[in-house]
């Protein structure tokens, strides 16, 4: 591995890039990058929490801990209603559109309140059920998978506790939601992706 070549480029990123590597592609890599980064956030005088970021793509984690990312989740306000009057979960929504020989699916995990995620599965269901039976061979197919993948979903949008999607989703922007767990603008920001 060339540490300098690792260097300059991070020397050649802008702040914003720099940025999101740190907080959302950091895993994996190796003790020496890590350490180049925290020079380059050093350098720059940026928020020294973007190391927390770093740190916490790169190790492992207990059911316990990931439990508590996931409770700043579940604070915040859903970010469809904007409504903050129920814990927050998370979805995957499931769905299949075809025409004649062409199909396509869509799988997304979506973090809301659970009336919102009942919509989203709902709405998923719907357009499965109306356009995703017409394509030859897989689409009868991916279909009853989109109907059953939804329902199975469904069923855990209103438990209290954090349900498997919410982890998931939790565990793929953990270093984002070290980084910033003390902002509620920028959570908000990172779980109202689509």
């Amino acid at each position: 591995m060339d540490l300098d070549f690792i260097r300059d480029s991070y020397q050649k990123m802008s702040d914003d890039e720099l940025i999101r590597i740190a907080t959302t592609d950091a895993s994996g890599l190796t003790p020496q990058a890590q350490e180049i980064i925290k020079e380059e956030v050093a350098k720059r005088k940026l928020d020294t929490n973007i190391l927390k970021g770093v740190e916490a793509q790169n190790k492992s984690y207990s059911i316990e801990e990931i439990d508590k990312y996931c409770n700043l989740v579940q604070t915040l306000s859903c970010p469809i209603c904007k409504t903050n009057s129920e814990k927050l979960n998370a979805t995957m929504t499931s769905e299949v559109v075809s025409a004649i020989v062409f199909s396509t699916k869509n799988k997304k995990i979506k973090v809301g309140c659970p009336s919102c995620l009942d919509k989203a599965n709902n709405s998923a269901l719907t357009k499965s059920v109306l356009l995703g039976w017409w394509g030859i061979p897989w689409g009868i197919f991916w279909t009853i998978k989109a109907i059953n993948d939804n329902l199975k979903s469904k069923r855990t949008n209103h438990i209290d506790t954090p349900n498997d999607y919410l982890r998931g989703f939790t565990v793929s922007k953990i270093g984002q939601l070290e980084t910033y767990k003390d902002d509620k603008t920028k959570l908000q920001q990172i779980i109202a992706t689509d």
